[in-house]
């Protein structure tokens, strides 16, 4: 496993730094689902409950991991169980299996993944890092409790949102091209532009590497006091009302 290199497969961080947040993130949530209110709203998930929430990261847990090691499956969130006892063994065993799953498997290795090519299993360790500290963030949020995302990893979500997944929209005709381009710079470091069909972009939004990641995924807006927004507030606000991101 430690013969790949982040750089060799496309990803900003080290694919053991990725694991690492991964298997934190996931804790945090089963410790959520032991002791929280499980039917309060998610406010970043409109219609979810906690418990939604565990239904669908712990389905995905499962169905990464079968990506990983078969191919692409429709298969998310069978038996799904809603007693709270029972719900917290389920997410602790998809999380772990997808965990051991990845401890063991070499970045380098050739994976079916839905990001673009040349696709490795490092793609995986990106995605299901990203993936479960987001939610991890929501299952926080809805108890009134979310904490800070640590700086590093919000960085590489911002580019990940930039570079993997708003072009995968775009392909996919889930979202029309950008009119205009927007471009964002959080203040830790490094500027990303969404690109429209102006190069120069209309608007620039500034904040820290977290606030500038929950706006891209559309936990919180633009008026939110941690964000700036020189140039065209209306162009910012008109890229971000589409879908950036699934």
């Amino acid at each position: 496993m430690g013969r790949a290199r982040a750089a060799d497969c496309g990803v900003a961080l080290a694919p053991l730094t990725y694991l690492a947040h991964l298997e934190r993130a996931a804790a945090d949530v089963a410790g959520r689902l032991e002791s929280s209110d499980l039917d309060a709203p998610v406010p970043g998930c409109p219609g979810w409950t906690l418990t939604d929430l565990a239904h669908h990261l712990g389905g995905i847990h499962r169905w990464a991991r079968v990506a990983v090691v078969e191919g692409p499956s429709d298969e998310r969130t069978a038996d799904a169980p809603g007693d709270r006892a029972a719900l917290v063994d389920w997410f602790r065993a998809g999380a772990s299996a997808l965990i051991d799953t990845l401890r063991v498997t070499d970045p380098a290795t050739p994976c079916w993944t839905f990001g673009p090519r040349p696709r490795f299993a490092a793609f995986w360790f990106r995605r299901q890092a990203h993936e479960t500290v987001l939610h991890a963030h929501d299952a926080a949020a809805s108890q009134g409790a979310a904490g800070p995302l640590d700086p590093e990893l919000a960085l590489d979500g911002v580019d990940e949102v930039v570079t993997m997944f708003f072009p995968r929209q775009v392909r996919l005709g889930r979202t029309a091209p950008l009119p205009e381009s927007l471009a964002l710079a959080p203040a830790e470091g490094g500027r990303w532009l969404l690109p429209g069909d102006d190069p120069a972009p209309a608007a620039t939004v500034s904040g820290s590497a977290e606030a500038v990641l929950l706006l891209l995924w559309h936990r919180i807006a633009l008026d939110d006091p941690r964000l700036r927004v020189s140039g065209s507030r209306a162009a910012a606000d008109a890229v971000l009302a589409v879908a950036l991101t699934p």
